[in-house]
C-alpha cells in the first residue's frame, strides 16, 4: 500500500490521498497485521475522516460506516502503542523520510511513549544522522520535556544557527527549549558567521536582522557577518560563478528615431537620438521623455522598475532570501535599477550640456505647471543650486520629498495649500499615507480564487501545461491555451483533476468542437495584470473593465485602494528612503538627517541621483493623479 499523507483541507493531491483511503478499505487494510509505517498511515486516515466533505467521499464511494471504522482504527492505534512502549524510538528506522514528522507527532500524542525513554537515550537519538533536529523542534511537548537534551544537541553543531534564526523571523513554527538563553544563541550564531559551511543568504539574514522579533542581535556580530558576506562573494565572483550584466547608453546626433534598445546576452544597449532632445527642448516633452523613452512608467502610469515576484524563477526564489522585513532583490529588480539610474545620470549630463537642470524642470513642474494646468497655487518646492557638493545637494534635497509629500495632502483634504498649517508639523509623513484625489485608484487581490487562478494559469510550477507530445514548450496553461487547439483527450487524468477547478469556476470551457478555450477573456486579462503586474491602476482601464471590476469587488474577489503610490511604488520608497519596513533598505534619507552617511563623495554623487530619480517618479504620479482627476470631472 501506499503512503497515506494529510497536507491540508485545500492540498490538491487530496483527490489523489481519498483513492488511496478508498482502496485501503476495499482491501481491509486495516485488518493486517502493522508495522510503524502502516500505524502512520492510519494516523494520517484519521485526519482526512475529520474532515466532514472527506468522510462523505470514502462513505459514498465504500458505503462503510464511518464512525465504526475510525473506532477501530484508533483502538488498534492504542494497541499497537502499548505493545511497543518500550522500544517504539527504536522503530524510527523502519520509516522513510516522508513519514519522520508523522513519527513525532504520533510520539508527543502519548506520554506513555516519550516519558518512558530517558534524556541521555534520547540525546543519543537526535545525534543520529538519519534525525534531523529541525523537525523535533516542530513539536512543543517534546522539545520542552526533553529540554536539555535538545538544548544540548541544538549548540553542537553552529549551523543549527540557520534553524534558530528561521524560527526567530517566523519563517517556520518551530519552538526551542526553555534553557535555551539569547546568550547561547548569539554565541551559536558568532561561531557560525567564522564556520567553513556558512551559507551568504544566512549572512544577509543575520546582516537585516529586524527588532521586535524577540532576539537581539548587537552591531558587532552584524558587521562581523557583513565582513565574512564580503569574503563569501568575493570568492563567488573570483571564481567567476557570477552573472555578467551590464548597461551601455549614448545620445548619437545622427540617429533619427528617439530611441533604440537592443540587448545582447544581459547587455542591454540604449541609443537615444541627440537631435531629438536638442529639437525639443520644452520642459513637458523633457518630462515626457522619462515616461515615453525612459519608460519609467507604463502605459498606465504603474511604476516599471519596482521589484515583482513575477518576474523572479522558482530557483532564484528559493536561492534569494524571502521575508516581510526584506526587499525582493531579483536578478530582474537589480537589472532595472542599472538601466534607470544610467538614463537619469546620462540625461541629467545631456541637459546640463544644452543649458538646462533637472532640478530646475522639477521647480518648473511645482511652481509654472501645476497652476497653469490645474489652477493649483502656494506649491513651494526648492531644489538645491548648481554651486553645492553633492554632499550639501543630498542634504537640501531630502527634507523636499517630504514637503512635497505633506503639500500634497493638504491639498487634498483641504483643497488648497496653507503652508502656515503645514510648518506647525515637524513630523514626517508614512509613504503609504501619502493620499490621491481618486478613489478606488489601485486593485489588487489576496483571495484564495485569485491565488488558484492565477496559479493555475501563468505559474511556471503549474502542472497542468506540459504536454510530453508537443514539440512546443510553452510557459504557463495560459500560453498554451492560446497558442494550440486541445480537448481533454491531450491532458494526463492528473492534469484533468486539476483543470477541473478551472472548469468549475467559468474560466475554462469546451467549445461545440471540443477545444478548451476561455470563458471570458476579460477575466482572463484582469487576472493576467494582477499576476504580472500585481495592481491594476482602475481609471486607466475601459469603462468596460472597470464594471467587471466592480463586479469582482462585488464578489469580494478584488480589493480597491486608494493612495497616490500602489503597493508596490511604497515599498520602492520606503526601500530607498528609511528602514522602517525593510532592513536591507538604504536608509537615505535617516543617513543624512541623523549624520550617519560615509564619508565617500563618490557615494554622495551616486545618492543624489537616485534622490533626483525618486523626485522625477514623484512628479510623475502626481501629475497622473490630477489628471485622473481632471478626466473625472469632465
Amino acid at each position: 500500500m501506499s503512503g497515506i499523507k494529510f497536507h491540508s483541507e485545500h492540498d490538491m493531491a487530496s483527490g489523489w490521498e481519498l483513492r488511496k483511503i478508498v482502496e485501503m478499505v476495499e482491501n481491509k487494510a486495516i485488518d493486517s497485521e502493522w508495522g510503524i509505517t502502516d500505524l502512520l498511515d492510519f494516523h494520517n486516515v484519521l485526519k482526512y475522516i475529520n474532515i466532514k466533505k472527506f468522510s462523505n467521499h470514502i462513505v459514498q464511494k465504500t458505503s462503510i460506516d464511518i464512525k465504526t471504522f475510525e473506532k477501530k482504527i484508533k483502538q488498534k492505534i492504542g494497541i499497537f502503542v502499548g505493545c511497543h512502549k518500550d522500544n517504539f524510538i527504536n522503530l524510527y528506522d523502519e520509516i522513510d523520510f516522508d513519514n519522520t514528522e508523522d513519527f513525532f507527532e504520533v510520539l508527543e500524542s502519548y506520554k506513555l511513549l516519550y516519558q518512558r525513554i530517558e534524556i541521555d537515550d534520547f540525546r543519543r537519538f537526535l545525534e543520529k544522522e538519519n534525525v534531523h533536529i529541525y523537525t523535533v523542534l516542530k513539536f512543543k511537548r517534546l522539545t520542552e520535556y526533553f529540554n536539555e537534551a535538545v538544548k544540548s544537541v541544538l549548540l553542537s553543531d553552529s549551523r543549527n544557527a540557520e534553524t534558530i534564526l528561521s524560527k526567530y523571523l517566523k519563517e517556520n513554527d518551530l519552538y526551542l527549549p526553555p534553557s535555551l538563553n539569547e546568550t547561547d544563541i548569539l554565541s551559536l550564531i558568532d561561531e557560525y558567521i567564522d564556520s567553513p559551511l556558512v551559507h551568504i543568504n544566512v549572512l544577509r539574514k543575520i546582516i537585516n536582522f529586524p527588532p521586535n522579533k524577540g532576539l537581539s542581535i548587537p552591531d558587532k556580530i552584524k558587521l562581523h557577518a557583513k565582513r565574512k558576506a564580503e569574503k563569501e562573494e568575493e570568492k563567488i565572483f573570483n571564481n567567476d560563478t557570477g552573472i555578467e550584466s551590464g548597461v551601455t547608453i549614448s545620445y548619437p546626433n545622427d540617429q533619427d528615431e528617439a530611441i533604440l534598445f537592443t540587448m545582447d546576452g544581459s547587455t542591454a544597449d540604449i541609443k537615444v537620438s541627440r537631435k531629438w532632445i536638442e529639437e525639443n527642448t520644452d520642459f513637458p516633452t523633457l518630462w515626457n521623455n522619462f515616461i515615453y523613452l525612459f519608460r519609467f512608467v507604463d502605459d498606465n502610469m504603474r511604476l516599471e522598475f519596482d521589484s515583482k515576484k513575477s518576474e523572479s524563477s522558482a530557483l532564484e526564489s528559493v536561492i534569494r532570501p524571502q521575508a516581510e522585513h526584506l526587499y525582493y532583490q531579483s536578478f530582474s529588480f537589480y537589472f532595472k535599477e542599472m538601466l534607470s539610474n544610467a538614463e537619469i545620470h546620462s540625461y541629467f549630463s545631456v541637459l546640463n550640456i544644452l543649458g538646462v537642470r533637472l532640478e530646475e524642470m522639477i521647480e518648473w513642474f511645482f511652481d509654472y505647471y501645476l497652476k497653469e494646468e490645474f489652477q493649483i497655487n502656494d506649491f513651494i518646492v526648492k531644489m538645491p543650486s548648481s554651486e553645492a557638493s553633492y554632499f550639501e545637494k543630498c542634504r537640501t534635497i531630502l527634507p523636499e520629498i517630504d514637503r512635497v509629500f505633506k503639500q500634497y495632502n493638504t491639498l487634498i483634504e483641504d483643497g488648497v495649500i496653507d503652508q502656515e498649517l503645514i510648518q506647525m508639523s515637524s513630523s514626517s509623513f508614512k509613504i503609504k499615507d501619502i493620499k490621491s484625489f481618486n478613489k478606488m485608484k489601485y486593485v489588487y487581490s489576496s483571495s484564495d480564487w485569485y491565488k488558484t487562478a492565477s496559479f493555475l494559469l501563468f505559474s511556471d510550477q503549474s502542472s497542468i501545461f506540459y504536454l510530453p507530445n508537443k514539440d512546443e514548450r510553452y510557459e504557463n496553461f495560459f500560453q498554451l491555451i492560446i497558442s494550440e487547439k486541445l480537448t481533454r483527450s491531450d491532458f494526463q487524468a492528473y492534469q484533468l483533476n486539476t483543470m477541473q477547478w478551472l472548469f468549475d469556476n467559468d474560466l475554462i470551457c469546451e467549445s461545440n468542437m471540443g477545444h478548451i478555450q476561455f470563458v471570458d477573456q476579460r477575466v482572463i486579462y484582469v487576472l493576467k495584470e494582477l499576476y504580472y503586474r500585481e495592481v491594476m491602476s482602475y481609471w486607466h482601464y475601459s469603462e468596460d473593465l472597470q464594471l467587471l471590476i466592480e463586479e469582482l469587488n462585488s464578489r469580494n474577489l478584488v480589493d480597491f485602494e486608494t493612495s497616490l503610490f500602489s503597493r508596490n511604488e511604497q515599498d520602492y520608497f520606503d526601500y530607498y528612503l528609511n528602514k522602517s519596513k525593510f532592513t536591507n533598505g538604504h536608509d537615505i534619507r535617516n543617513k543624512y538627517l541623523h549624520g550617519t552617511n560615509t564619508n565617500d563623495e563618490k557615494q554622495y554623487e551616486i545618492d543624489y541621483y537616485l534622490i533626483l530619480k525618486l523626485f522625477v517618479i514623484l512628479v510623475i504620479k502626481i501629475n497622473d493623479d490630477l489628471c485622473i482627476k481632471e478626466d473625472k470631472c469632465q
